[in-house]
């Protein structure tokens, strides 16, 4: 996963969920990246009524949000690599 144009990303997930998207999504930043990246993760308990999510904003302002209880961790991969491949070509393009 390409990080290095996130500057954020907010996680809410139900930590006892079978669902292991989000966790894993928070997992494959780097540690190197992650003080880089401001990360808020919030966790919704079995009353709780707000859907999970997981929202990245990139460094150009461009904010995808996933529902990580519908799609798969390589689903979600894809989409934000599929962004992040455009900035890097754009910062190549630039150079």
């Amino acid at each position: 996963m390409m990080t290095k144009y996130f500057t954020s990303a907010i996680v809410r997930f139900d930590p006892l969920s079978q669902r292991k998207t989000a966790r894993i999504f928070l997992a494959r930043i780097p540690p190197t990246t992650r003080n880089l990246i401001k990360i808020r993760t919030e966790f919704l308990g079995k009353s709780s009524t707000d859907k999970p999510l997981i929202s990245v904003t990139f460094r150009d302002g461009k904010t995808i949000d996933i529902d990580p209880s519908k799609e798969s961790i390589g689903d979600v991969i894809e989409r934000l690599d599929r962004h992040s491949r455009a900035l890097h070509l754009q910062e190549q393009m630039n150079s």
